[in-house]
C-alpha cells in the first residue's frame, strides 16, 4: 500500500517544486489526522441519518393519520408539504456537526496544500464544533450575534475595485469563504470565493437569485500601472461610472480579439500587458475551474480578476472516506494553476502543460 502511494505521489512531485514535499505532508500530517477523523465522521453522519429517519417516520405517520381523519383532498398537497418542512426543520440541528466536520476537513487539507506553497488559508466558516442540538444551536447564535456580521466583510480589496467599475453585479447579500493569501513572484496576493445573491419578484414569486458565484483575485504588482485597463469576456462588460476615458484596445491575436473585450487609457501598456501567452494563462484558469465571464482591471499597481465558477477548494465530499490522497492532490493542482497565472504576469515563467 505504501509503495503504491509513493508511486502515486512520485508521479506529481516532478511537475513543480512545490509538489516535492507532498508525500511527506500526506504521510506525516494529513493521513494520521484524517484517519483519526474518519471514525468521528462515520459516527456523526450515522447519528444525523438516524435522527432524520426517526423524525421523518413520525411526520409520515402523522400525515397518514391526518389524511385518514381529514381526507386526502384536505391534506394534499399542503399537508404533505408541511410534513416535509417539519422533518427538515426538526432534523436541521443534528446535521450541523456534519457540516462542521466538512469545514474542519477543508481547513486541514487545503491548509496543508497551501503550506506547500508558503501560503495561508482560512475557510472563513464560523466555528460550529460545539453545536449538537437545538439547545446548543440557540446558545451559539446568541454568542455569535456580533461576529456573524464580520463574515460578510470583504477580505480582499478585489471586491471594491471590481464593484467600482461595474465588474460585479448588484446584490442584496454577499458571502465570502476559502481565503488564500500569500506572496508569489515577490508579489502579495489574495484569492477568495464570493457569492452574491438578490431577492427578486414578490409574493409567491419571490425568490433568491444568485447574481455571482466565483473567485476574486487581487495581485499587487511591483510597480504601478501607467494607465487603467479593463478586460472582460467579449460583449459582457458595459461601460460604467468612471469609464468614459477608456478606449477599445485591438489585441494581437484574432482569436483573443473575438474572445475578449479590452478597454484602456493606455493602448501601448495594455498591449504589452495582455500578450497572447499571458491571456492563455487566464483562459487556462477559466477552463480548469469550469468558469466563465472572466473579467478584471489593471490599475494603480493592482491586478484584480473575477471569474465565475462553482464551489472550489472543497477537498472532496464529507460523505466519502476522508483518507483519500486525491483530496490533497486535487487541491495542490488547483493552487498550482493559480500560481501559473501569477507567474505568467509577473515573471513570464510557468509550468505550462505540466499539471
Amino acid at each position: 500500500m505504501q509503495a503504491a502511494l509513493d508511486i502515486y505521489f512520485d508521479s506529481i512531485s516532478s511537475k513543480r517544486p512545490e509538489f516535492e514535499p507532498a508525500i511527506a505532508v500526506w504521510r506525516d500530517v494529513l493521513q494520521p489526522q484524517l484517519e483519526r477523523m474518519e471514525e468521528e465522521r462515520k459516527a456523526v453522519i450515522g447519528k444525523a441519518i438516524k435522527r432524520t429517519a426517526i423524525v421523518g417516520s413520525i411526520a409520515l405517520l402523522s400525515v397518514i393519520a391526518l389524511t385518514w381523519v381529514l381526507g386526502f383532498q384536505v391534506m394534499f398537497p399542503f399537508g404533505i408539504f408541511a410534513g416535509i418542512v417539519l422533518t427538515v426543520l426538526a432534523s436541521a440541528a443534528v446535521w450541523i456537526p456534519v457540516f462542521s466536520m466538512k469545514s474542519q476537513t477543508k481547513q486541514l487539507v487545503v491548509g496543508a496544500a497551501c503550506e506547500c506553497f508558503g501560503f495561508n488559508y482560512d475557510t472563513m466558516h464560523p466555528d460550529l464544533s460545539g453545536i449538537s442540538g437545538f439547545s446548543s444551536l440557540g446558545n451559539w447564535v446568541k454568542s455569535q450575534a456580533g461576529n456573524l456580521k464580520e463574515l460578510n466583510e470583504p477580505p480582499t480589496p478585489a471586491f471594491e475595485r471590481l464593484k467600482a467599475y461595474a465588474l460585479l453585479p448588484s446584490y442584496d447579500s454577499r458571502k465570502f469563504e476559502d481565503l488564500i493569501s500569500g506572496t508569489r513572484a515577490e508579489a502579495d496576493f489574495t484569492m477568495v470565493e464570493c457569492k452574491l445573491t438578490e431577492q427578486q419578484g414578490s409574493g409567491k414569486n419571490r425568490r433568491t437569485v444568485t447574481k455571482f458565484q466565483g473567485l476574486l483575485f487581487n495581485i499587487d504588482y511591483p510597480e504601478p500601472f501607467l494607465g487603467r485597463t479593463i478586460i472582460a469576456r467579449d460583449k459582457w462588460w458595459k461601460r460604467g461610472k468612471g469609464a468614459s476615458d477608456l478606449q477599445r484596445v485591438d489585441l494581437v491575436s484574432k482569436e483573443l480579439e473575438d474572445a475578449f473585450t479590452v478597454h484602456s487609457t493606455d493602448q501601448v501598456e495594455a498591449r504589452t500587458l495582455l500578450t497572447p501567452d499571458r491571456m492563455e494563462r487566464l483562459i487556462a484558469l477559466e477552463r480548469h475551474f469550469q468558469g466563465g465571464k472572466l473579467r478584471g482591471i489593471f490599475e494603480d499597481g493592482h491586478m484584480t480578476i473575477a471569474l465565475e465558477a462553482g464551489n472550489q477548494f472543497e477537498a472532496g465530499s464529507i460523505f466519502k472516506p476522508l483518507v483519500d490522497p486525491d483530496r490533497f492532490i486535487q487541491t495542490l493542482t488547483e493552487i498550482g494553476l493559480v500560481c501559473d497565472m501569477i507567474d505568467g504576469f509577473l515573471t513570464r515563467e510557468w509550468y505550462k502543460d505540466r499539471i
